[in-house]
């Protein structure tokens, strides 16, 4: 089953009654929950969706905006709002307490997975350095290559304490998982110093193995990773195959993701040998895109991966 995120808006229309009928029309079996969405649009998404026959599979943490007052009225939510990776331990417990609530969000709505970013490194990250290297066609050059490694020496000097905070995190919210039939997907992230970095998947899977948790790949964000020479071409997939449980599939062109599939650079059928039949297939776009350029991402989608 191919499904859609609700990141996707009609329009940029935050109405559930139209984001409901637009899916229905596009000819979407599936839908991911996004972590847009407000408590109001989630009680207005339930009544229309129980009987409707679309399968939520999916749902990405943090689910419902939580109703904090640090968050603007006007918050578009967002998977970074509260790090499980943080150091401080008030911010990490708010991570832990909203992602058990998602989580138990997942299981009232009979989906299989939620979708985790993990937080980050916090150093000096200089992402717009590394971007400018990237636009002026420099990254091969030695000044752009000595700076990478020396951004990488850092972080992999500030992480453990990251890790190990990630890492208790994780404990608390697999026995929730586990409790609660859900599965845990940790998505690989856009920027260098985001959690999990490349190599910590390994180190997060064999601390929890038996554990309901799991690789989420995201396309976009490992097409960035690849055109900037943090990481080889398709390696992410290629290591964490075996704990592959979903996907969400969008185009990119450059570091310019989340577009329609089909659209872009990305290579789509060569993520076909990866997906089993019970990987979670989401299509996650940016809000707003026409809807007959869904449905062209759509259909490009289920031909490459030879989906009915």
């Amino acid at each position: 089953m191919l499904a859609l995120s609700t990141s996707w808006q009609p329009g940029g229309s935050t109405t559930a009654e139209r984001m409901f009928e637009a899916f229905t029309h596009l000819g979407i079996k599936g839908v991911e929950l996004s972590y847009q969405t407000s408590e109001n649009q989630y009680q207005q998404l339930k009544r229309l969706l129980k009987p409707s026959g679309l399968k939520v599979v999916s749902i990405h943490n943090f689910f419902p905006i939580p109703p904090v007052k640090s968050l603007k009225k006007d918050s578009k939510g967002g998977g970074d709002l509260f790090r499980l990776s943080s150091q401080e331990d008030e911010e990490r417990q708010r991570a832990i307490r909203y992602t058990t609530k998602t989580i138990e969000h997942a299981a009232e709505m009979d989906a299989a997975a939620v979708v985790l970013h993990c937080g980050f490194v916090e150093m000096n990250h200089e992402m717009q350095t590394l971007y400018q290297y990237f636009i002026s066609n420099q990254l091969d050059s030695k000044e752009a290559q000595t700076f990478i490694q020396n951004k990488i020496k850092e972080r992999d000097s500030r992480k453990p304490g990251h890790m190990e905070s990630l890492l208790t995190s994780l404990d608390r919210l697999v026995s929730v998982a586990e409790k609660q039939g859900v599965l845990l997907g940790l998505e690989n992230r856009y920027h260098y110093h985001e959690l999990p970095g490349p190599d910590d998947f390994e180190v997060i899977f064999d601390r929890f193995k038996g554990a309901p948790i799991g690789y989420w790949h995201d396309t976009g964000h490992a097409h960035a990773n690849e055109s900037l020479g943090i990481i080889p071409l398709g390696w992410l997939l290629h290591i964490n195959t075996d704990r592959l449980i979903g996907i969400h599939l969008h185009d990119a062109i450059g570091l310019d993701d989340h577009i329609p599939p089909g659209s872009g650079e990305i290579d789509f059928a060569a993520l076909k040998p990866f997906l089993k039949a019970d990987t979670i297939k989401v299509i996650e776009l940016k809000s707003g895109i026409p809807a007959s350029e869904v449905s062209e991402g759509i259909r490009f989608t289920r031909e490459k991966l030879s989906e009915a």
